[in-house]
């Protein structure tokens, strides 16, 4: 491997838990490349500093394939050939999913072998707590670290307080605030996007992620709209995942904004976040408590002296019964979609069979 390649690598964020898979997996004819855009079964691979591969899974990928993961994501590392075909996904690091809206319990990879995930929210009416605390949960689950953008900082007359209300509602994250003509001055944002370094952004519409990746890509990319006057609501004007260089050396992914942000199995995220309630709901006197009357049960007693918000109970009773529900639900769609596949293969072979006799 010659030591540019090597140099666009390290910058791009490989490093010694990709290399390791490299002996098992390479192939004459096959080149390393990372996922910078996914739009309808075709993928963006960025090769090295100046070219890309416009690329599709191979067939036998897709005839192996049992669920999305199976499936390249903005982010991922993989082997393909000079014709644009993608033999090989390496082993990720981490990912952030959610599930696929609808009634399918199949899930939605946002990105991969991503190091932080800023969760942008603006100091308007967007700025919901209950909201935030879900965010949270879902980038805990993907084993990055979260950091808080409050955006349009310039449109509130006391943001240190703001920021102290997120800070204790959202403890243990780093909370950051962002003026839209200032953001030159966000010293902080080098600390996430230094060379090698992979962040994604997430957030609801209207929030100003786009203003905030033009501006970090050092390029009017991204289409951006203003918000609504009515319900401080935006439109979708980011319609698919794309990872781009930014200014500081390191990467940023963007993402469309999110009306629904439904759970899959995200229940080590959930512990995470809530840790504080988990080790609450430890120390009550019966295992099967159910925080409502109970006596000698730690929940109430919190409550009761002001150590627990009634708002933060509350949550974590709302996406614990959501993470639960999905993972039954999940659990019964991966068996029956693990049968049709069986089954398929069943057939598949009989015909073989039948066509060599």
């Amino acid at each position: 491997m010659t030591s540019f390649k090597r140099e666009f690598l390290t910058s791009y964020g490989w490093d010694d838990f990709f290399e390791s898979q490299c002996p098992a997996v390479l192939k004459n004819n096959l080149v390393i490349g990372r996922v910078i855009n996914e739009e309808r079964n075709l993928y963006r691979i960025q090769t090295d500093k100046e070219h890309f591969i416009q690329a599709k899974i191979s067939g036998k990928m897709q005839y192996e394939a049992i669920s999305r993961v199976d499936y390249p994501a903005v982010g991922d590392w993989v082997l393909c050939d000079p014709s644009g075909v993608i033999h090989f996904i390496f082993e990720r690091k981490n990912i952030l999913q959610r599930k696929k809206v609808g009634e399918v319990s199949e899930i939605q990879i946002l990105a991969s072998n991503v190091d932080y995930v800023f969760i942008a929210t603006s100091v308007n009416s967007d700025l919901n707590y209950g909201r935030l605390e879900r965010y949270l949960t879902f980038a805990w689950e993907s084993k990055a670290e979260p950091v808080i953008l409050l955006t349009k900082a310039d449109l509130e007359e006391d943001i240190d307080n703001v920021i102290l209300g997120v800070e204790s509602r959202c403890p243990n994250v780093w909370v950051h605030a962002l003026a839209k003509d200032h953001f030159e001055e966000a010293s902080f944002l080098r600390r996430y996007l230094g060379s090698g370094k992979t962040s994604v952004i997430v957030g609801s519409s209207g929030v100003g992620k786009s203003t905030l990746v033009n501006f970090l890509i050092g390029k009017e990319i991204i289409a951006t709209q203003e918000v609504r006057s009515d319900d401080d609501k935006g439109r979708h004007t980011t319609t698919s995942r794309a990872m781009y260089e930014s200014v500081y050396g390191g990467l940023i992914i963007d993402t469309p904004g999110m009306r629904e942000l439904q759970f899959s199995d995200h229940q080590e995220g959930l512990s995470h976040q809530f840790g504080d309630i988990e080790e609450l709901i430890g120390q009550c006197r019966f295992n099967n408590c159910h925080h409502q009357s109970e006596v000698g049960c730690a929940v109430l007693k919190a409550l009761d002296e002001g150590e627990l918000l009634p708002e933060r109970w509350k949550s974590y009773q709302k996406i614990q019964r959501e993470v639960g529900h999905e993972m039954r639900k999940t659990n019964k769609w991966l068996m029956a979609e693990q049968r049709k596949i069986w089954k398929k293969r069943s057939i598949e072979s009989r015909q073989k069979y039948k066509g060599w006799q």
